[in-house]
């Protein structure tokens, strides 16, 4: 490395140890700053040739948090419970611009549904199909992308067609199309069902009900990713009874079947049955977990782990606060449910007795 020749000038002007101009040096006394004065270098820039050194000095990457006492951890105990990670105040305040979009997704399906219905009519007019009904419900199709060119709320676009040209285009021209497509569907292929039904919803509302027997058929055993969408695609009544028949036996054997297994929780029967949850209504959900003594077996485990192992008041307190985060915003609103998990962490307080209690930790 080039070394820097001393400035004259430089020399000249801090002949003073005790020139003030020295002292504008940050992190160095006077008599290296007139050192490095007389080397010319700039208050500022890096050492070096070229001024090629940092600036900033490194930082060191962990500090240990302020005021934090014995048997404080920054790692999260790994206790197997998998939980999402909390919501910001950030992002608590986006629910209503998830809201919006789905809105906005809906809209959306809308056009696909227009765009999807003229493409349709006019491919049967191109293959022969001169029939008065299908002329006429082109024509409204036609007329009706007028609803889509501007704002418009949810459903505008079907409420601007002819009941006439709805039912014509629904009982004549889809459900036949349907029909062989729902008995061609294969779930783990497309379990959103966008290349057959989920286009038309703005249209049809539901599935047919011919087409039921034939859905309910391939879905019945199938995994959560699969059914979800079908709470939107049948109708109420029928998904209810879906729901009874297929749901509700699948949340009740994962719950007969969890095993809890503290400190590291192995089994994810809950995680599972947290997933079903929200296709249900959460008075049944509850009803299952007062059916399989969940809370009982729950306060069990707790229990024996506290006595036997007797974990420090932190892990067992992590171990109940990542129980609590699986349950679903509706079932933590149940006083009974909110009473149960609230006595597991009393227990924690009542059992452990370690220095960590000291700090007062609360869930």
């Amino acid at each position: 490395m080039a070394l820097l020749q001393p400035s004259f000038n430089g020399a000249l002007l801090d002949k003073d140890d005790d020139d003030d101009s020295a002292g504008s040096y940050k992190c160095t006394n006077a008599a290296v700053a007139k050192m490095m004065r007389l080397w010319n270098y700039k208050d500022g820039s890096g050492l070096g040739a070229q001024g090629q050194g940092i600036i900033v000095p490194i930082q060191p990457a962990v500090r240990r948090r302020r005021r934090a006492g014995i048997g404080h951890r920054d790692k999260p105990y790994d206790n197997g419970l998998q939980v999402a990670p909390p919501l910001s105040p950030v992002e608590d305040d986006l629910d209503e611009c998830r809201e919006w979009e789905a809105v906005v997704g809906a809209l959306r399906l809308e056009r696909e549904c227009h765009e999807k219905t003229l493409t349709l009519l006019r491919e049967m007019k191109l293959h022969g199909d001169s029939s008065v009904e299908t002329a006429d419900a082109l024509a409204a199709i036609v007329k009706s992308g007028e609803v889509l060119q501007g704002k418009r709320a949810l459903g505008a676009w079907k409420a601007a067609l002819p009941p006439s040209t709805v039912r014509y285009i629904v009982d004549k021209v889809l459900s036949p199309r349907l029909a062989v497509e729902a008995q061609q569907w294969r779930p783990s292929w497309d379990p959103e069902c966008d290349d057959w039904l989920r286009p038309w919803i703005p249209l049809i509302g539901h599935l047919p009900e011919s087409l039921y027997d034939v859905v309910e058929s391939k879905i019945s055993s199938a995994g959560h990713d699969i059914v979800r969408p079908w709470k939107d695609y049948f109708d109420p009544a029928h998904w209810e009874l879906f729901a009874r028949r297929h749901v509700l036996p699948e949340l009740t054997r994962l719950m007969r079947e969890l095993r809890m297994t503290p400190p590291k929780q192995t089994d994810s029967s809950l995680h599972m049955a947290m997933l079903w949850a929200p296709l249900l209504h959460a008075e049944d959900v509850l009803s299952i977990l007062e059916e399989t003594e969940f809370f009982d077996k729950w306060e069990s485990a707790l229990r024996h782990w506290l006595q036997s192992a007797k974990p420090s008041y932190g892990e067992a307190v992590a171990w109940c606060t990542g129980w609590k985060k699986l349950f679903t915003p509706e079932l933590l609103a149940d006083e009974h449910v909110l009473a149960r998990l609230d006595a597991g962490a009393a227990m924690v307080d009542q059992e452990t007795q370690d220095l960590d209690s000291l700090l007062g930790y609360s869930w």
